[in-house]
């Protein structure tokens, strides 16, 4: 059966009989009780009945097929700054693990103010924005990706699948209906969830219990190789706790699926006392200011969270208001009241990409485009591959008519990135067709497909570039391979499922 009638069955017809056994495992369940002995990376080997059953691979293609139904139907936060600055995170977590490609690895936010994350196969990694507000600092929001980005190197779904064969991937496709349920109808997907718990088998809850004390030791291993304090886990647990003793309708569903057991915490304790290093870092201003961007996207009342703000009720560092501040007041279409308050950012954090962004904003919004462009281009000097940079730069650009300056600006962007963002082919491919140049807009969009794993419509896309190349020409040549080479991963994939 294909994954796409596996989870429209599923979704319709066994959600209330199976949600508990992958959520229990890929949600951020701080569940069970961990007796590892040792803080070594346990990684499975090659030849283990998880590779027996599903190779590197095949998890790779089936998280991307489910990253397809995720992108179409979750509400994803889709600020650039944002986005990247989760990406960056999460790359600087996959550092401290000497046999992963951090390329490998997509973590995206879901815009939703409940506290969760959860991991998918094949590296894809979700976060809801209520986690990043929650967290109190840096470090305990990277505890919670560390969490999910274990599960991933341990290969929990492809073990699952070799110890309960379909039904593990019949388990996963309901979560996933479950996350779409639940974002267009909250009360559904709690009842959904609360049923599923209700009747799922003990041994089930078990097996999934023994990758939360692997994900447990190894994230906190995680955290502290990259630096940071390997106790933020237990703080955040703390957390967790406080919400729910003084929110008792949220104790119920979070209870049900992210129990705190006293053992567990003794146990996380342990493992954080083991790597404890005096100088980890515990927060960041990135993270204050990225903070302060989700608490406005969320706010029901702007005004009056612009005068908490100001009147300093908030708890927030300075420059967290001030950016708070001043990207309400853009957001309101009053770039001249934000202007002084940007120029007081700026003087406090001169060297911050966040605070200058928000200065090439400002300008831009104030028709003072020469600045805005002088921000601009300062800051891709020293990071041609910072992309919201870049995607801001090309909004300039094509507000004035200038396509020469923006197609060399995607390339350079292009030479210098290792993972581009799927959007700058997009808007590549946009530009190439204004020039008359189809071939090669086609071929741009083939490669928007591909970043997304959309490998359907880039084999599409590949055809019709291929329509449009110069007969007998290296870019039909070239084209032709290209396309041999889709329809053959697309067949690959398509005999996974």
């Amino acid at each position: 059966m294909h994954l796409d009638q596996t989870f429209q069955n599923v979704a319709i017809g066994q959600m209330k009989t199976t949600i508990a056994a992958l959520l229990l495992s890929f949600v951020v369940a701080f569940s069970g009780e961990s007796r590892a002995q040792t803080l070594d990376l346990n990684l499975p080997q090659m030849g283990e009945p998880a590779d027996q059953v599903m190779s590197l691979r095949e998890e790779q293609a089936l998280g991307r097929r489910f990253m397809l139904q995720i992108r179409a139907h979750l509400p994803l936060v889709d600020d650039i700054e944002l986005n990247q600055y989760i990406q960056g995170l999460g790359r600087r977590l996959l550092l401290g693990h000497e046999t992963i490609n951090p390329a490998d690895y997509h973590f995206f936010i879901i815009d939703n103010p409940d506290i969760n994350a959860f991991a998918i196969p094949g590296g894809f990694i979700g976060i809801n924005s209520g986690l990043i507000m929650a967290a109190e600092n840096e470090a305990q929001l990277a505890s919670v990706m560390a969490h999910e980005i274990a599960h991933v190197t341990q290969r929990h779904i492809a073990r699952l699948h070799a110890s309960q064969g379909n039904t593990g991937l019949r388990t996963l496709a309901t979560i996933v209906a479950a996350l779409l349920i639940s974002s267009q109808s909250p009360e559904a997907g709690q009842a959904a969830l609360l049923t599923g718990i209700a009747v799922s088998q003990q041994s089930r809850i078990n097996f999934t219990r023994r990758h939360e004390y692997e994900a447990d030791r190894i994230g906190i291993q995680l955290l502290a190789r990259a630096g940071y304090n390997g106790r933020a886990a237990i703080d955040f647990f703390e957390i967790l706790r406080r919400r729910i003793s003084l929110n008792s309708s949220e104790s119920m569903e979070f209870l049900q699926t992210h129990p705190l057991t006293t053992n567990r915490i003794a146990e996380a304790r342990n493992n954080a006392k083991r790597l404890q290093d005096p100088v980890a870092l515990e927060d960041s201003v990135e993270f204050q200011l990225q903070q302060m961007k989700v608490v406005v996207m969320h706010a029901a009342n702007p005004e009056s969270l612009a005068a908490s703000l100001e009147a300093g009720h908030m708890r927030a560092s300075a420059v967290a208001r001030l950016y708070g501040r001043s990207l309400l007041h853009l957001n309101a279409g009053r770039p001249s009241l934000a202007k002084p308050l940007v120029e007081k950012l700026l003087a406090r954090l001169p060297d911050s990409t966040s605070a200058q962004l928000l200065a090439a904003r400002v300008a831009h919004e104030s028709d003072r485009q020469a600045e805005a462009e002088r921000i601009l281009l300062s800051i891709t000097e020293v990071q041609p591959d910072n992309y919201a940079a870049v995607d801001f730069y090309l909004d300039v650009l094509a507000q004035q008519k200038r396509t020469t300056r923006a197609r060399n600006a995607v390339k350079s962007y292009l030479r210098h990135s290792s993972d581009p963002a799927p959007n700058i082919y997009r808007r590549y491919a946009e530009m190439l067709e204004t020039d008359g140049d189809l071939s090669a807009s086609h071929e741009a969009m083939a490669d928007h497909f591909f970043t997304l794993g959309d490998l359907a419509s880039a084999v599409e896309q590949l055809r019709l570039a291929l329509r449009n190349a110069v007969v007998n020409s290296n870019d039909e040549s070239r084209l032709t391979a290209r396309l041999q080479d889709a329809r053959a991963q697309l067949s690959g994939a398509a005999g996974s499922n």
